[in-house]
């Protein structure tokens, strides 16, 4: 039995669209969906409490209610250019960082993690 991974013509979806949540294929510019632009998304992440989407110049929280059911709508921006002093805690996963004179921690799935690291050590390298 033959993994997806092994197969070169197999469709990798796992840009997740932060407008309706559909999972697109990797190098889609376009939700197949709700056609939001998404060439700047590098990295959707689903978590308990909030929603993270990752581009090139910013870190985007989406808040959720208590019960991590549905987006409160209180977004939070912040541009990778004012945020310093990155953190991926460990073993506890915390994503620490700090902007505007403040310290933020932002609880992760182990997933998550690994996933917001990797794409984020690429983009400030």
């Amino acid at each position: 039995m033959t993994h997806p991974d092994d197969d070169p013509e197999m469709i990798s979806f796992e840009l997740i669209c932060p407008e309706c949540g559909v999972s697109n294929p990797e190098n889609a510019e376009y939700c197949l969906v709700c056609e939001r632009d998404l060439r700047n998304t590098l990295l959707f992440l689903e978590d308990d409490s909030f929603d993270l989407e990752i581009t090139s110049d910013s870190v985007i929280e989406y808040r959720k209610n208590f019960w991590g059911t549905s987006r409160t709508g209180k977004v939070i921006k912040y541009p990778l250019s004012e945020i310093s002093n990155l953190e991926f805690g460990s073993p506890i996963t915390r994503f620490k960082f700090d902007f505007n004179g403040k310290r933020h921690v932002i609880p992760l799935k182990n997933e998550n993690m690994k996933s917001l690291k990797q794409v984020l050590n690429k983009i400030l390298d």
